[in-house]
Protein backbone atom coordinates (compact mmCIF):
# COMPACT_ATOMS: atom_id res chain seq x y z
CA UNK A 1 0.00 0.00 0.00
CA UNK A 2 1.21 3.16 -1.30
CA UNK A 3 1.30 6.32 1.76
CA UNK A 4 -0.92 9.23 0.82
CA UNK A 5 1.38 12.23 0.80
CA UNK A 6 -1.57 14.60 -0.31
CA UNK A 7 -3.50 13.85 3.27
CA UNK A 8 -2.33 13.07 6.60
CA UNK A 9 0.17 14.02 9.25
CA UNK A 10 3.53 14.53 9.04
CA UNK A 11 6.50 14.98 11.36
CA UNK A 12 8.84 17.87 9.49
CA UNK A 13 11.19 18.78 12.88
CA UNK A 14 11.57 18.01 16.02
CA UNK A 15 13.73 19.38 19.23
CA UNK A 16 12.25 16.00 20.96
CA UNK A 17 15.38 13.66 21.96
CA UNK A 18 13.53 10.80 22.95
CA UNK A 19 13.90 8.99 19.85
CA UNK A 20 17.35 8.34 20.57
CA UNK A 21 17.90 5.16 22.20
CA UNK A 22 20.91 3.74 24.44
CA UNK A 23 21.69 0.88 21.64
CA UNK A 24 22.10 4.13 19.20
CA UNK A 25 24.32 5.65 21.76
CA UNK A 26 26.47 2.48 22.28
CA UNK A 27 26.89 1.69 18.94
CA UNK A 28 28.04 5.76 18.51
CA UNK A 29 30.52 5.32 21.30
CA UNK A 30 31.62 2.31 19.93
CA UNK A 31 32.27 4.20 16.52
CA UNK A 32 33.97 6.53 17.64
CA UNK A 33 36.09 5.25 20.32
CA UNK A 34 34.38 6.56 23.37
CA UNK A 35 33.78 5.08 26.62
CA UNK A 36 30.03 4.87 27.05
CA UNK A 37 28.41 6.12 30.15
CA UNK A 38 25.46 3.98 31.48
CA UNK A 39 21.73 4.48 30.45
CA UNK A 40 21.04 7.51 33.12
CA UNK A 41 24.22 8.95 32.67
CA UNK A 42 24.59 12.87 31.21
CA UNK A 43 26.58 11.64 28.79
CA UNK A 44 23.96 9.66 27.53
CA UNK A 45 21.81 12.57 28.16
CA UNK A 46 23.97 15.18 26.83
CA UNK A 47 24.77 13.19 23.60
CA UNK A 48 20.82 12.37 22.89
CA UNK A 49 20.28 16.28 23.38
CA UNK A 50 23.19 16.88 20.52
CA UNK A 51 21.71 14.29 18.25
CA UNK A 52 18.50 16.06 18.38
CA UNK A 53 19.60 19.61 17.96
CA UNK A 54 22.10 18.38 14.71
CA UNK A 55 18.70 16.48 13.33
CA UNK A 56 16.44 19.63 13.93
CA UNK A 57 18.90 21.99 12.26
CA UNK A 58 19.47 19.68 9.20
CA UNK A 59 15.21 19.71 9.34
CA UNK A 60 15.42 23.08 9.12
CA UNK A 61 17.69 23.09 6.00
CA UNK A 62 15.59 21.19 4.37
CA UNK A 63 12.87 23.29 4.80
CA UNK A 64 15.03 26.00 3.65
CA UNK A 65 16.31 23.95 0.59
CA UNK A 66 12.80 23.24 -0.56
CA UNK A 67 12.32 25.06 -3.68
CA UNK A 68 8.21 24.72 -3.32
CA UNK A 69 8.72 26.04 0.02
CA UNK A 70 10.48 28.99 -0.88
CA UNK A 71 6.89 30.92 -1.77
CA UNK A 72 4.97 33.86 -0.17
CA UNK A 73 3.01 32.42 3.19
CA UNK A 74 0.99 33.24 5.50
CA UNK A 75 1.35 32.84 9.74
CA UNK A 76 -1.94 32.70 12.05
CA UNK A 77 -1.65 31.10 15.19
CA UNK A 78 -2.35 31.73 18.82
CA UNK A 79 -0.01 32.61 21.71
CA UNK A 80 0.00 30.26 24.65
CA UNK A 81 0.50 32.63 27.53
CA UNK A 82 0.00 32.34 31.30
CA UNK A 83 -3.39 34.49 30.94
CA UNK A 84 -4.57 33.12 27.64
CA UNK A 85 -4.44 32.24 24.28
CA UNK A 86 -4.42 35.37 22.30
CA UNK A 87 -5.04 34.99 18.75
CA UNK A 88 -2.25 36.57 16.74
CA UNK A 89 -3.08 38.89 13.92
CA UNK A 90 -2.05 37.32 10.13
CA UNK A 91 2.05 37.68 9.07
CA UNK A 92 3.19 37.52 5.98
CA UNK A 93 6.67 36.12 4.90
CA UNK A 94 8.32 35.46 1.77
CA UNK A 95 9.13 31.53 2.12
CA UNK A 96 8.58 28.77 4.37
CA UNK A 97 11.80 28.80 6.57
CA UNK A 98 11.84 32.50 7.37
CA UNK A 99 7.85 32.15 8.89
CA UNK A 100 9.57 28.83 10.61
CA UNK A 101 12.24 31.02 12.22
CA UNK A 102 9.77 33.88 13.40
CA UNK A 103 7.52 30.82 14.93
CA UNK A 104 10.55 29.56 16.87
CA UNK A 105 11.73 32.87 18.16
CA UNK A 106 10.48 31.86 21.79
CA UNK A 107 11.00 28.35 21.59
CA UNK A 108 13.52 27.77 25.05
CA UNK A 109 12.24 24.50 25.77
CA UNK A 110 11.74 23.02 22.86
CA UNK A 111 9.61 22.99 19.16
CA UNK A 112 7.67 20.43 16.70
CA UNK A 113 7.13 21.18 13.37
CA UNK A 114 4.18 19.18 11.53
CA UNK A 115 2.73 18.97 7.80
CA UNK A 116 -1.11 17.91 7.92
CA UNK A 117 -2.64 18.35 5.17
CA UNK A 118 -1.23 20.72 2.81
CA UNK A 119 -0.48 23.47 6.40
CA UNK A 120 2.47 23.05 8.28
CA UNK A 121 1.70 23.99 12.25
CA UNK A 122 4.54 24.64 14.48
CA UNK A 123 4.37 24.17 17.92
CA UNK A 124 6.71 26.51 20.10
CA UNK A 125 7.20 25.26 23.70
CA UNK A 126 7.78 28.32 25.95
CA UNK A 127 8.11 28.65 30.05
CA UNK A 128 4.16 30.15 29.46
CA UNK A 129 2.81 27.30 27.24
CA UNK A 130 3.01 26.48 23.99
CA UNK A 131 2.35 28.65 21.05
CA UNK A 132 0.64 27.43 18.06
CA UNK A 133 1.22 28.55 14.22
CA UNK A 134 -0.22 27.12 10.63
CA UNK A 135 1.49 28.15 8.06
CA UNK A 136 -0.02 28.15 4.44
CA UNK A 137 1.36 29.29 0.68
CA UNK A 138 -0.69 32.10 -0.52
CA UNK A 139 -2.29 31.53 -3.53
CA UNK A 140 -1.53 34.65 -6.49
CA UNK A 141 -4.86 36.53 -5.31
CA UNK A 142 -3.52 36.38 -2.02
CA UNK A 143 0.25 37.32 -3.21
CA UNK A 144 -1.02 39.96 -5.11
CA UNK A 145 -3.19 41.75 -1.47
CA UNK A 146 -0.28 43.71 0.20
CA UNK A 147 -2.02 45.21 3.06
CA UNK A 148 -5.28 43.43 2.91
CA UNK A 149 -6.69 41.42 5.70
CA UNK A 150 -6.37 37.47 3.92
CA UNK A 151 -9.20 35.57 3.51
CA UNK A 152 -9.38 31.62 3.33
CA UNK A 153 -9.34 31.86 -0.67
CA UNK A 154 -6.03 33.55 -0.02
CA UNK A 155 -3.87 30.52 0.48
CA UNK A 156 -3.54 27.10 -0.88
CA UNK A 157 -1.58 23.92 -0.03
CA UNK A 158 1.96 23.59 0.40
CA UNK A 159 3.18 20.25 -0.51
CA UNK A 160 4.68 17.55 1.85
CA UNK A 161 7.99 17.94 0.87
CA UNK A 162 9.96 14.63 1.42
CA UNK A 163 7.31 13.39 -1.04
CA UNK A 164 7.69 15.80 -3.62
CA UNK A 165 8.52 14.01 -6.96
CA UNK A 166 6.86 10.68 -5.66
Amino acid sequence: MKADYKHGKFTLANTDADGFTYEDYLDYCEGNGIEPGDEYSDDFDDWRKEESSICFDEDLDNIENCKEYNVPVLITGNLGLWWGKPEIEAVRMESVIDAVHKCLRSADYGALIEWEDGEIHVYSYHHDGCNSFTIRALSKKGQAKQYAPYKPEDTKRLPYFYAIGV
